[in-house]
C-alpha cells in the first residue's frame, strides 16, 4: 500500500472530500451557536434541564465531528508521507475493502480489535 501510488490518490480525493464535509458542519454548528440567544435564565426547571441536556448532546457531536477531523487530516498526512494503509500496530497493510469502506482507518482488524477491547 504504502508504494502504490494510484490507488491513493483515491483514497486522498475522498478524504478531503470527507473532511470538507465535516469541517463544514462544524462552522455551520459554530455560526448556530453565535447567533443562538442565551436567554434570561428565567426558565422551569425542566426547561433548564433539557437544555443541558441538549447543550451537552450537541458537545458529544461537536467532539466527534472534531476528533472525526482529526483522524482524517491525520489520513491524509500518511498519505503525503508514504505510510497509508500501513497498520500502526503491525505494519501490515490494510485492507483495500477496509480502506475503502474506514478511508481513516489506521489499524488492520485484528489490532483494532485488539485496541477496541483495550478501550
Amino acid at each position: 500500500m504504502a508504494g502504490d501510488g494510484a490507488p491513493h490518490e483515491d483514497h486522498a480525493q475522498r478524504l478531503e472530500r470527507l473532511r470538507a464535509e465535516v469541517t463544514a458542519a462544524l462552522r455551520r454548528r459554530d455560526l448556530a451557536d453565535d447567533g443562538e440567544e442565551r436567554g434570561d435564565g428565567h426558565h422551569h426547571p425542566a426547561e433548564a434541564a433539557t437544555d443541558a441536556d441538549l447543550r451537552e448532546r450537541d458537545l458529544r457531536q461537536q467532539l466527534r465531528w472534531r476528533e472525526r477531523e482529526a483522524r482524517l487530516q491525520a489520513a491524509l498526512a500518511a498519505i503525503d508521507a508514504g505510510t497509508y494503509g500501513i497498520c500502526v500496530d503491525c505494519g501490515s497493510e490494510i485492507p483495500e475493502g477496509r480502506l475503502r469502506v474506514l478511508p481513516d482507518s489506521v489499524r488492520c482488524v485484528p489490532c483494532q480489535r485488539v485496541a477496541s477491547r483495550r478501550r
